[in-house]
């Protein structure tokens, strides 16, 4: 899309989301310039790149060709196969179950020997390791064409991407031992055969193992093309280490990088990289963990790791490639390290604490890898490796997601040992999942830097904007290590952009304690997702990225130096509309239930009563097995969403009162409201996390379910065969759940607006952040305390015309942040937020 349509749609998506026929809301937004706060520090914005969803494989690791040593097939160590399911070899303690062991298993995907790759006219396979290339690669495959034109094809990832006039490097290892003599055409080819590019090579000579290379031009293009290998007569022929690279990498570095991705990432001017993982790091079994020392060196002898997303990585993409890549994109190293533990949410098998020296000694040597002399013997490695300088590395992680006591402990050997050798290396401390804990924390001796992670539902950072506020300030540095908003939010629309926004605004406005952070996951091939929502999407041939790349690259691209206090108040609105407005419903999950005497009460009057309908032919059953006898409304299959709803009923302010018997199952109740269609819902759950707590969620999408409260512990869970009375009072702006009289919770729409504001001390402007995630706009009364700006201020501005808005392969930018201008700001003034908005605003000096 040119430039002129972006601003065109950008123009559209401001004028759709800006409300202009509803009613405003008002609120205050005061700066306090007269008060310095907390420096915001250049690293609080950085990148996490992780094997996950071919995110490097097939990803931003250029290579075009999969499985491209024909060793996919192999069972990554310490696992064997049983039945169809990988499990550890020989089963082993668990490091968080107190020595027990863990009954981890994990599908395993392949079917095939030779992983991505077929014969075409008659070619006969095998795979064979009589004539091995090396140890690494101890596979080759065997082409047997039993007449001319026996071909051997590889699919690529989910196809090559060609493109008309690109020149694209070619190499592969060819051994003739079986015979094959005369000429071997390979070419980059369209499905149905359309020649895009070719060359010939003449196999001949003694029987051994040669290298070919060619460089093919494409003369056509095509997104989903093919890399055919053709024997032009009878014969065997032994292949292996088969490699496609666009001339044109990022910057054409050979063995480099995608372009279009390396250059999306490198727009959000990263201050750092953590790398290489996430579970990645853990590894499925401590045996299968990534070892750096063996991603050196020529490809053909690179040992590949098995992530433990579901497939091998080639290593191709290795540890120098990685701290060349930060270089290349001026970001600081951020390495994680392998601790001897696998990974806890699969096998959590580890090595005794006597036997971590190797490991910690590992550490180190990657450390001298990319920092240490060419004098040392890792930095004469490095030099070798063709980058005598050091790189820049700045911070090590020690391990991933590990936590409690025994880990801590573990910390500790590592940290003395690294840090006594290189003290200015910043050390990160693994939280495990979620918040900064005492339980970690309390067993370490030193800490520096601490990582925590958050993962949350839509609204979580709207309610939690005090979050970081309530950490009491200590020793040690934040670095919010993994985060994002991907619940409730489908794959990534504008509603997960603006509570990214708030969540990082929250960041920022703490950066005394919050120094780092990260959103993960980064990258996710549309053919292998294995994470909810991520951040830039891809396939063979194109790439775009989310609303919430965009809101992040606005908020690190506007950072001020210095934050001032700034207090927000957002008025109620004179005539609250109906927030809750819609229709009920029933459901469950993984549970039976019935339910049975359900009314609803609107302004005194009954408006529904489920006995004056004892055949409940209003009643629509969506998902689930539901049975209607005498009044009665019974569930009776266990799964995920099941769910009836009232046809052809809308209310506003109202209460919804029915009685509900559990009668099998491992949870208990859900009562929807504000059902908006068979896949749109708010609801009570009741009785959730097997039956424990209790909390209101949202429902989008019909299975993309989001907490939107903090749970309520039950006080005993729910007893099957009991009716229960449960009521809904459903207000304008609050709902009350009770169960038999009791208040069991509360809900409200979180906060709406929010804002931060700073100096940038360069160029003295005052920059103001605003996030309206409401969906009207707000006008807002502006105070600077006083301080003179210049009447034109510049604004920045990210929004669309509903919160389930997303780009798209087929509208990558459809809607991305654009500018305008007021020109009327001073030190008191007005100005209109937007509806689902992010919004940054520069107020230029004053005379």
């Amino acid at each position: 899309m040119d430039r002129i349509k972006q601003g065109f749609w950008a123009i559209i998506c401001l004028l759709a989301g800006s409300g202009q026929a509803i009613a405003q809301n008002r609120a205050e937004i005061r700066v306090n310039t007269a008060e310095r706060g907390p420096l915001i520090p250049s690293t609080l914005h950085g990148i996490f790149f992780e094997e996950i969803s071919h995110a490097g494989e097939g990803g931003l690791y250029a290579e075009m060709v999969q499985n491209r040593g024909f060793e996919d097939h192999r069972l990554p160590p310490g696992t064997r196969l049983e039945n169809g399911w990988l499990v550890p070899f020989p089963r082993k303690p668990h490091f968080m179950l107190n020595g027990q062991v863990s009954d981890w298993k994990m599908e395993w995907p392949l079917k095939s020997r030779w992983p991505a790759w077929h014969a075409e006219n008659n070619a006969q396979l095998s795979l064979v390791t009589d004539h091995p290339l090396n140890t690494i690669t101890p596979h080759a495959i065997q082409v047997k064409a039993v007449e001319k034109g026996g071909a051997l094809v590889n699919e690529g990832f989910w196809g090559m991407n060609v493109e008309k006039n690109a020149r694209y490097r070619l190499s592969f290892f060819a051994n003739n031992v079986k015979g094959y003599t005369g000429k071997v055409t390979v070419s980059l080819q369209t499905a149905s055969g359309q020649i895009l590019a070719d060359t010939i090579f003449h196999v001949s000579g003694a029987a051994a193992w040669k290298k070919y290379n060619a460089v093919l031009t494409a003369k056509a293009g095509d997104s989903t093309a093919r890399l055919v290998i053709t024997l032009q007569q009878p014969g065997t022929l032994l292949l292996d280490m088969v490699s496609l690279f666009p001339m044109h990498t990022f910057r054409d570095r050979p063995n480099g990088m995608r372009a279009d991705l390396a250059m999306l990432i490198q727009q959000m001017k990263p201050a750092f990289m953590r790398w290489p993982g996430g579970c990645y790091v853990e590894g499925i079994t401590v045996e299968s963990a990534p070892d750096w020392k063996t991603t050196l060196g020529p490809l053909e002898q690179r040992t590949p790791t098995y992530s433990p997303w579901g497939y091998w990585s080639s290593n191709g993409f290795g540890y120098h490639e990685y701290l060349q890549f930060c270089e290349d994109i001026n970001a600081a190293a951020l390495y994680v390290f392998n601790v001897g533990i696998s990974c806890e949410y699969r096998s959590g098998t580890f090595v005794p604490d006597d036997s971590v020296a190797p490991y910690i000694q590992s550490a180190l040597d990657a450390i001298e890898y990319a920092i240490g002399p060419i004098t040392s013997k890792w930095g004469k490695q490095r030099a070798a490796n063709g980058h005598p300088a050091p790189f820049p590395l700045k911070y090590v992680e020690v391990g991933n997601e590990q936590h409690g006591p025994d880990y801590a402990k573990r910390y500790n050997r590592f940290y003395d040992a690294i840090h006594k050798k290189y003290p200015q290396i910043g050390i990160i401390a693994s939280m495990g999942i979620g918040d900064v804990n005492r339980h970690t924390l309390d067993s370490m001796q030193h800490t520096d830097i601490v990582d925590e992670h958050a993962y949350k539902a839509a609204g979580w950072s709207q309610r939690n904007f005090d979050h970081f506020d309530k950490y009491k300030r200590g020793h040690w540095d934040m670095y919010v290590g993994e985060y994002a908003t991907n619940a409730g939010v489908g794959a990534g629309n504008l509603q997960a952009a603006l509570n990214d926004a708030v969540y990082v605004m929250s960041m920022e406005k703490n950066a005394d304690l919050v120094k780092m952070s990260s959103y993960a996951p980064l990258l996710v091939n549309e053919h292998d997702v294995d994470w909810p929502v991520n951040l830039i999407h891809f396939n063979a041939g194109a790439s775009f990225a989310r609303l919430s790349y965009y809101a992040i690259n606005m908020l690190n691209d506007h950072k001020a130096t210095f934050n001032y206090p700034v207090t927000t108040t957002l008025f109620p609105e004179e005539k609250p509309a109906p927030k809750f407005g819609g229709g009920i419903g029933l459901a469950t999950w993984d549970t039976e239930a019935e339910y049975k005497d359900i009314t609803v009460i609107q302004r005194g009057d009954t408006v529904y009563n489920s006995r004056r309908d004892p055949q409940l032919a209003d009643w629509h059953p969506v998902r689930g097995s539901w049975k209607k006898q005498a009044g009665l409304l019974a569930q009776t299959a266990e799964g995920a969403q099941q769910l009836a709803i009232l046809k052809g009923h809308h209310f506003n302010a109202y209460t919804l009162s029915l009685k509900a018997r559990k009668t099998g199952g491992v949870n208990a109740f859900i009562i929807p409201f504000a059902v908006k269609d068979t896949n749109a819902c708010l609801r009570a759950h009741i009785g959730s996390w097997l039956n424990s707590n209790a909390m209101f969620e949202s429902l989008t999408n019909g299975y993309d379910v989001a907490g939107i409260s903090n749970p309520v512990r039950l006080k005993a869970p729910l007893e099957s065969g009991r009716w229960y009375s449960i009521r809904l009072e459903v207000d304008n702006e609050e709902v009350r759940c009770y169960i038999d009289d009791s208040l069991l919770m509360t809900y409200r729409e979180p906060p709406s607006l929010f804002s931060i504001a700073g100096k940038d001390e360069k160029t003295g402007d005052i920059i103001l952040k605003i996030v309206n995630a409401g969906n009207t706009p707000v006008k807002a009364d502006i105070s600077l305390n006083g301080i003179a700006v210049s009447p034109v201020a510049e604004v920045i501005t990210l929004t669309a015309d509903k919160p389930e808005a997303e780009n798209s392969f087929t509208a990558p930018e459809a809607c991305i942040p654009h500018s305008s201008a007021i020109h009327h700001a001073a030190a008191q003034f007005s100005w209109e937020v937007p509806a689902q908005s992010v919004n940054v605003i520069r107020l230029k000096p004053g005379v």
